[in-house]
């Protein structure tokens, strides 16, 4: 299993930390049971896991942490870290190079009112639909109004899967001309009566009217876990991301299964591919499926590069399990 790290988009800057520098193109489940911390259910799928986790035991992520490796030499990219109250979400820090911030959380009805920092300068605001799933949510900085997300979910019975987010952003980020951003999330069979998040579109809008588009396909496998596999707040945590106007790669909060590897695809507004990136891990997992350790080689390439840019990068967690 990876952690997505952000991705860069300003206009069509791509400035990614799977680069570990930049880029610049301006192109203007046997599963086991019911769970639902914070209100938010999810749908468990039958798993064909070969020894599967006691239906009893729960595993949440308590830290992720991403390095960027050179050589014989690593460097801290990323740092994730989360706190729980029997089960319950509590606390939540983000920390990359150009920002750390940290949330804390108010509860209405047993579901996630709103985050906000210490001192109440940045609040995201939750509403939820009749079937308890979150629809709305409001971005503000300062008392001002950043971002506005609106949320579509899979008419299936007793799901809570996403498959369309968009951001309407009434302020927009500092260099940035992107006025809105819609996500795109399809899923699909990855084994017997086991279904998981297979791909992520974004298109970005601008204020001229133009857009852009990055595509990304993942190889889910449902042998082992993701990070989130029993996080009931995969949509908050997502959510939280986007809080980062850098942000993009959302679709690992969705994921319940470990990803093998991906592809990335990004178009410019004539909808010429002016990035690919292909991506494989080797992971480490614990006695409950839950990955440990995994290390990515990231290979990116842009049209007429006769020379592939090849990274690595490396991933760790950790969970508290109880039983």
């Amino acid at each position: 299993m990876v952690w997505y790290p952000a991705y860069r988009n300003y206009d069509i800057l791509i400035n990614s930390s799977y680069f570990g520098g930049s880029l610049l193109f301006r192109a203007s489940l046997y599963m086991k049971k019911w769970f639902g911390y914070g209100g938010i259910a999810l749908t468990l799928v039958a798993c064909t896991l070969k020894n599967p986790t006691p239906a009893d035991t729960v595993c949440l992520v308590t830290e992720l942490v991403r390095y960027q490796q050179r050589d014989d030499d690593q460097q801290e990219i990323g740092r994730q870290s989360f706190a729980y109250n029997n089960g319950q979400l509590t606390s939540y820090t983000s920390t990359t190079p150009d920002r750390s911030i940290s949330f804390r959380f108010d509860y209405l009805g047993g579901k996630i009112a709103s985050a906000y920092t210490e001192d109440r300068s940045i609040v995201l605001s939750l509403d939820y639909n009749a079937l308890e799933r979150v629809e709305k949510a409001s971005y503000v900085v300062n008392n001002k109004e950043q971002s506005v997300f609106s949320l579509f979910y899979d008419s299936v019975d007793r799901t809570v899967r996403l498959i369309r987010l968009v951001e309407t952003r009434v302020t927009l980020p500092t260099n940035s001309f992107i006025a809105s951003r819609t996500f795109q999330f399809s899923y699909d069979t990855i084994a017997r009566n086991t279904v998981d998040l297979v791909s992520q579109s974004v298109q970005n809008g601008y204020k001229d009217g133009s857009r852009t588009e990055e595509e990304l396909a993942f190889e889910q496998s449902a042998d082992n876990h993701s990070p989130f596999y029993d996080s009931g707040q995969a949509i908050v945590l997502a959510l939280l991301a986007l809080t980062n106007p850098a942000e993009a790669d959302i679709a690992r909060y969705l994921q319940r299964y470990d990803c093998k590897g991906f592809t990335r695809k990004t178009r410019n507004t004539n909808g010429a591919v002016i990035l690919e990136e292909s991506s494989q891990f080797t992971t480490s997992y614990d006695g409950n499926f839950n990955p440990l350790q995994a290390i990515q080689l990231s290979r990116l390439s842009v049209p007429a590069d006769t020379f592939p840019a090849d990274r690595h990068y490396r991933q760790t967690y950790q969970y508290n399990c109880v039983e």
